[in-house]
C-alpha cells in the first residue's frame, strides 16, 4: 500500500510541474513556479475535455510534452548513474539520457490518472546559490498528507529540477540502487540492454 502511495505522490509530483511558460523559469522565485505550475497543472487534469479513457493517450502526450522541459534529465540521468556516468562516451551519455528520460515517462506519467482532487500546499523554500529547494505537502482524500520536495538547479538563468524526494525517498536515488546493483553483477552494456528491453515492453503494451 505504501508502495502504491509513493508512486501517486511522485506521480502527482512530477505533474504538478508540468504547464508553465519558459519564460517565467528564470524570473519566478523556485517556491512561486512551483506553485504557479501546480495550480496550472491540477487545472489540466481537472479539464473535461480531456476526461474518459478514450482520452488517456491524448492526455498523457499533451501532458509530457509540456513536462519534459521543465526537468533536467540530463543532471538527473548523471546523478542515477553516479561514478559510472564519467566513463560513458558523449554518444553513450546522450543514450543513456534518452532511455532513462523514457524510464520516467513510461513509470509516472500514467498514475496521473489516478488525480481525482488531491490538494497540494507550499510549505517552504530554501535556497542556496544556484540550488534549491522547494517543500510541499499533498494531502491525499483518505487524509493521508504526503511530503514532496522538489530539488532545483538554476542552469543559466533557469531553474530546473533535478530530483523529486517523496516522504524523505529520493527519486534519483532510488534508481542509482537500481543501476548500481545491475552493475555490480553485469556490464554497462547488459544495464543499457536492459532498459532498451523495458522500453520496447512498454511501448508494446501501449499497442
Amino acid at each position: 500500500m505504501r508502495h502504491k502511495k509513493t508512486l501517486f505522490a511522485i506521480s502527482i509530483g512530477i505533474i504538478s510541474l508540468t504547464f508553465m511558460p519558459a519564460f517565467l523559469w528564470a524570473a519566478e522565485e523556485p517556491g512561486k513556479l512551483v506553485m504557479k505550475t501546480i495550480d496550472s497543472g491540477l487545472a489540466v487534469l481537472k479539464e473535461p475535455s480531456l476526461n474518459g479513457p478514450e482520452k488517456a493517450q491524448e492526455r498523457q502526450q499533451r501532458l509530457w510534452e509540456e513536462i519534459s522541459p521543465i526537468f533536467n534529465f540530463e543532471e538527473m540521468s548523471k546523478r542515477a548513474l553516479s561514478q559510472h556516468w564519467k566513463k560513458r562516451t558523449s554518444e553513450e551519455k546522450k543514450e543513456f539520457v534518452e532511455l532513462f528520460t523514457n524510464i520516467i515517462k513510461d513509470a509516472y506519467i500514467g498514475k496521473t490518472d489516478t488525480y481525482s482532487g488531491e490538494k497540494i500546499l507550499f510549505l517552504r523554500e530554501k535556497q542556496d546559490n544556484k540550488y534549491a529547494t522547494v517543500q510541499t505537502k499533498i494531502i491525499l482524500n483518505t487524509g493521508t498528507e504526503v511530503l514532496v520536495d522538489y530539488r532545483m538547479l538554476n542552469n543559466s538563468g533557469k531553474w530546473m529540477i533535478y530530483d523529486v524526494i517523496i516522504e524523505g525517498v529520493s527519486l534519483v536515488n532510488n534508481y542509482r540502487s537500481q543501476f548500481n546493483n545491475i552493475l555490480l553483477k553485469s556490464s554497462y552494456e547488459e544495464l543499457v540492454q536492459k532498459m532498451k528491453e523495458k522500453k520496447g515492453k512498454e511501448e508494446a503494451s501501449k499497442k
